[in-house]
């Protein structure tokens, strides 16, 4: 358990001092207004809401995590702002429930089913000192529902940025997303594993391809400091103003 969580540890300060730096040059030159509207999908222990907070000063974000724990956990540590609302789901393509797979470390939990032979599992397992059928310490069932009625319900408009960080279920969070709505949102954030860790995973291929015919295009790729896995942000044609090219590149 303490090789766990050091190695957690470590994981949490490679993404503070090569990850999150990168990031915040990109969206520095992008938003200017110091009150964006972010969804943040899979806000785990809110690494990306302190990203935004210290990013801007008034953001005002709706955050996902389908964990009930961390939710009661990120519920604490945002009461008192008001501009931060919780909410205790999962997203999928999909109103409905689904089994949530809860990993030895919370980062990667799940709702896509864990390839046993995956090459990078095995890897990742042994680095934990943990036997590859071990990595889901609990599996149960969540509630989840689709971001594109969610907009609708809460009358959202003139979002500047959703975050999708679902270990392999970015996709159909996607699907879900452009299912009946018209959206426009400045940039869409994913993380893009290149790996084999997931059985189901669509490729970056399948996804670009969502996007573009939703009115998305590549703008930047921002890769992670460990593992095969990168973070890609698509922008709105309605926005590609602010884009030099919309050719993808390593930072």
């Amino acid at each position: 358990m303490i090789r766990i969580k050091l190695i957690s540890w470590l994981l949490h300060l490679n993404e503070q001092l090569i990850f999150y730096p990168k990031l915040r040059r990109f969206y520095k030159h992008k938003i200017k207004k110091d009150n964006p509207l972010i969804i943040d999908v899979g806000s785990n222990k809110g690494q990306t809401i302190d990203f935004f907070l210290k990013m801007f000063k008034n953001p005002v974000i709706y955050g996902f995590e389908p964990n009930r724990e961390l939710y009661l956990y990120l519920c604490e540590k945002y009461k008192s702002n008001s501009n931060i609302s919780i909410r205790n789901y999962g997203i999928s393509n999909r109103d409905g429930k689904l089994i949530f797979k809860e990993t030895i470390t919370s980062e990667t939990s799940t709702f896509e089913e864990l390839n046993p032979d995956s090459h990078y599992l095995k890897m990742k397992s042994h680095v934990l000192g943990i036997k590859p059928e071990n990595m889901v310490k609990s599996a149960y069932e969540v509630e989840v529902i689709t971001l594109s009625g969610f907009i609708k319900k809460n009358s959202l408009s003139d979002i500047d940025i959703i975050k999708i960080d679902t270990e392999g279920h970015e996709y159909k969070c996607l699907q879900g997303l452009f299912d009946d709505n018209v959206i426009n949102a400045g940039f869409i954030q994913l993380e893009q594993h290149n790996d084999d860790m997931y059985i189901n995973m669509a490729t970056e291929e399948t996804i670009s391809k969502l996007l573009a015919g939703n009115n998305y295009c590549l703008y930047k790729k921002i890769t992670h400091g460990f593992g095969d896995f990168d973070e890609v942000i698509y922008i709105h044609t309605n926005h590609r103003h602010q884009a030099s090219n919309t050719v993808r590149y390593n930072e």
